[in-house]
This record gives structure tokens, sequence and C-alpha cells, in this order.
């Protein structure tokens, strides 16, 4: 039996496969095949039946099986890790904590675990928006140097105010 482009399109796989193969073949009719040629090069492909389609179809339904089991597979490796790292960095807080803890209560300790929490929220402040860090062009860059002087100015009050209160005790 001939095969027709016509044939083809009124295949759903068929034409599926086709579509598909569109991307990177010229697609011609002779008298009883199609006759794919490869868009970059002289590779020829040559289509008699219907069947040769299905199974195209079919080995490239296979393939994408096997990635998305593949993406699969590593989704749940990377989910894994990720909860490992979200544990180890929970405990290693909770142990800077108890450390911080146990050396503060030498020398009056809850200050210190805010201190420590307060020089690394200055830091993260500083690093995001300060102008010399700043990411961005134009607008976005005046907005975030806009932004910077409000906080900083706002740091050096609680700063002063923390010093105040250290010199009076």
């Amino acid at each position: 039996m001939a095969l027709s482009l016509r044939d083809v399109r009124c295949d759903p796989i068929a034409n599926r496969a086709l579509n598909e193969l569109m991307h990177h073949y010229t697609v011609a009719q002779e008298k009883s095949r199609l006759v794919l040629t490869k868009k970059t090069g002289d590779m020829k492909l040559f289509l008699n039946d219907l069947d040769d389609l299905h199974q195209w179809d079919f080995m490239r339904n296979q393939q994408v099986v096997k990635e998305i089991e593949r993406l699969r597979v590593l989704l749940t490796t990377t989910n894994q890790q990720r909860e490992s790292w979200k544990v180890r960095a929970l405990m290693a807080e909770a142990q800077l904590v108890e450390a911080t803890a146990k050396t503060g209560n030498k020398g009056g300790g809850a200050e210190n675990v805010s201190d420590v929490r307060y020089a690394s929220l200055k830091r993260y402040l500083a690093k995001r928006f300060h102008p010399d860090y700043a990411p961005g062009q134009g607008i976005e860059k005046i907005v975030r140097n806009e932004i910077f002087k409000e906080i900083w100015n706002e740091i050096d009050r609680l700063d002063c105010a923390t010093a105040r209160s250290a010199a009076a005790a």
C-alpha cells in the first residue's frame, strides 16, 4: 500500500511522529512512500508504511519515559540532600546557641546571642544594599541606595543607643 502525506495527517500517532521529525527533516512525497531529508547533511529516511512512524513514536516515548524516570530519581536525591542540609544547619545553629549560652553564663550571656545575630543581620544588609555592592542600573540602583541610607541611619541610632546604655551600666 502506498503511503501518502494525507494518510499520515489522518493518523494521530503518525502525524505526531512526523511533526516531531519535521524539526530536523524536510518531507517529500514520492510515488509510494515519504522521503525525509535531513536539513543539515544528506541523510534520507524512507517511510513506506504508517507502522514506520508508529515505531519511531514508540521509541521516542520510551526515551521520554526513561528521561522522566532519571529526572525523578535526581529530584528525590536532591530533596534528600536538601533535607539533610537543613537538619545539619539546624543542629549547627542549636550548637552555636548552646555554646554561646555556656560562654555567656560566665559573663552575662543572652546578649551574646543577640549580638551575633545583630552583627550578622548588619553584614547582610550592608552586602545587599550598600551602594558599592548594589546590583542593578539606573533607578533600581538609586532606590537601593536610598533604602540603604534609611536602614543604615536606624542601625547607627541603635548602635549609639546600645553604646550609651552599656556606658551607663
